[in-house]
């Protein structure tokens, strides 16, 4: 089912329907796209790119790097470009093979790129039936572009809860190969993902165009590529996500943490085209009605007593960082939290309980920005299992993060099985001290090998010095 939020029947489909098809006394010849609709299906929306400009009623833009809609700069993935609205960026041209919507990746020669993200938010959602869309993808190393949907309720509950549904990703090294994804908040309030990928046997997804389909029902999701299968992904008890309406999303991204960043071997410009965007109806379908939101049961992480923050805080140093929280991330690797008697400072350290299973980690955030360029040191100290060698130290502000290894760090032993780590706050190279939002956090601890390790994490004695 699609939602129509505001007027969305393409011109040409209105004409079809209410002149050239039957009025014998028109003149007037009008050239309508011949769209194949799969048996059983009608078609209820569409945006062909075949106008001189791109469509304001179908498709909007995100701007900018990301920290207007809430993320960290690089929209939450460490991406390099800038989103605009120019028509350097987007736009719509005759390619050779079709009239298409471009997204182009340019760089300014100076280690700045830009791009374009549109959007149907607000606009068009789709909720169950087919998605088809032609495209043909750049290449390079550092190229990312992405034809997907997120869920409409993304306003209300923060990413994966409100559910991601990526049609097709192809990472620019690899340009043969593509992948098909889903994201949601698993019944354990982590974030699951389920991934599989396809490759072409002769040639890349930059050679021409190729059709990327999702089949979608209430009971499962279906991915395919020219009509070959990439994966079936059943909905669980868990996966409401998929249950609610999403709105479509087209984007070309330069670097980030999945394909790394662009090198000497990277041509630019890099340019995404789109041929068409179709929805389909399977005829009589009557979809169930879409379950309530429940926050709780489908926001990240576990129902953490507030109170444990204060005990990885240093006692004195509560009142500079004011009131804050705890919050757990990763991809099956964060760790659970509770509170410990063993400690250096008060009579509770705060526990992390790593599972070692894959990426991940826990983070003191506070309420308020706070300035910290007046001090040069952070200071914590640990209480690690044996195994746990190496993890990730990470300081972030709104607009800027830098991540530290605690093997470089050896430490001074403070009793009861504790050691204190000091680490200049110049090693977070870039770091915006004057309005720090994340004082500390622990990711993806690691043994000897480098490899992920479980283990238990008692943090103590938090605090800022000179």
């Amino acid at each position: 089912m699609i939602k129509k939020l505001y007027y969305i029947i393409p011109i040409f489909f209105l004409i079809c329907i209410f002149s050239s098809c039957s009025d014998k006394e028109s003149d007037t010849e009008v050239l309508v796209p011949s769209i194949e609709v799969p048996d059983g299906y009608s078609l209820v929306w569409s945006d062909e790119f075949n106008s001189t400009s791109i469509n304001a009623s179908n498709w909007n833009y995100e701007i900018g790097d990301g920290t207007d809609f809430g993320l960290k700069a690089g929209w939450g993935n460490n991406e390099l470009q800038l989103y605009t609205s120019n028509s350097e960026n987007s736009g719509i041209v005759n390619d050779a093979d079709a009239s298409s919507l471009f997204i182009k990746a340019k760089s300014d020669g100076l280690g700045g790129f830009s791009s374009a993200k549109l959007t149907t938010n607000k606009l068009i959602s789709v909720r169950f039936g087919r998605v088809e869309v032609r495209a043909k993808m750049p290449t390079g190393q550092g190229i990312w572009p992405a034809i997907w949907m997120l869920g409409d309720n993304v306003d209300q509950i923060d990413w994966p809860g409100c559910g991601e549904i990526d049609l097709a990703e192809v990472i620019g090294n690899q340009p043969s190969k593509m992948y098909s994804t889903v994201h949601y908040t698993d019944k354990d309030n982590s974030h699951t993902e389920v991934q599989e990928s396809y490759e072409l046997i002769d040639g890349t997804f930059n050679d021409a165009y190729h059709v990327f389909s999702l089949d979608w029902t209430p009971e499962k999701l279906t991915f395919t590529v020219d009509g070959n299968q990439v994966s079936q992904v059943l909905i669980e008890s868990d996966m409401k996500e998929f249950l609610r309406s999403f709105y479509l999303v087209l984007n070309l991204a330069v670097g980030g943490n999945w394909p790394g960043s662009p090198d000497a071997s990277t041509d630019f410009p890099q340019t995404m085209y789109v041929d068409y965007v179709r929805v389909f109806e399977k005829n009589g379908f009557e979809p169930p009605i879409a379950p309530v939101l429940n926050i709780e049961e489908e926001i990240i992480g576990q129902d953490i007593d507030s109170n444990i923050v204060y005990y990885a805080i240093k006692g004195d140093f509560l009142s500079v960082l004011g009131d804050a929280s705890i919050v757990v991330y990763g991809g099956g690797g964060e760790p659970s939290v509770g509170a410990s008697k063993f400690a250096i400072d008060g009579d509770h350290s705060m526990e992390f309980e790593y599972p070692g299973d894959s990426w991940g980690g826990g983070y003191i955030e506070l309420k308020n920005t706070v300035d910290l360029s007046n001090y040069s040191m952070v200071k914590f100290s640990l209480n690690k299992a044996v195994p746990i060698t190496n993890a990730e130290i990470k300081l972030e502000s709104p607009s800027t993060d830098f991540f530290v290894y605690l093997k470089d760090y050896s430490g001074i032993d403070v009793g009861e099985g504790f050691t204190e780590y000091s680490i200049l706050l110049s090693d977070f190279i870039g770091l915006d001290l004057s309005e720090i939002s994340i004082p500390f956090s622990m990711w993806n601890t690691q043994d000897i090998d480098d490899n992920f390790v479980g283990g238990t994490v008692l943090i103590d004695n938090l605090y800022f010095s000179n």
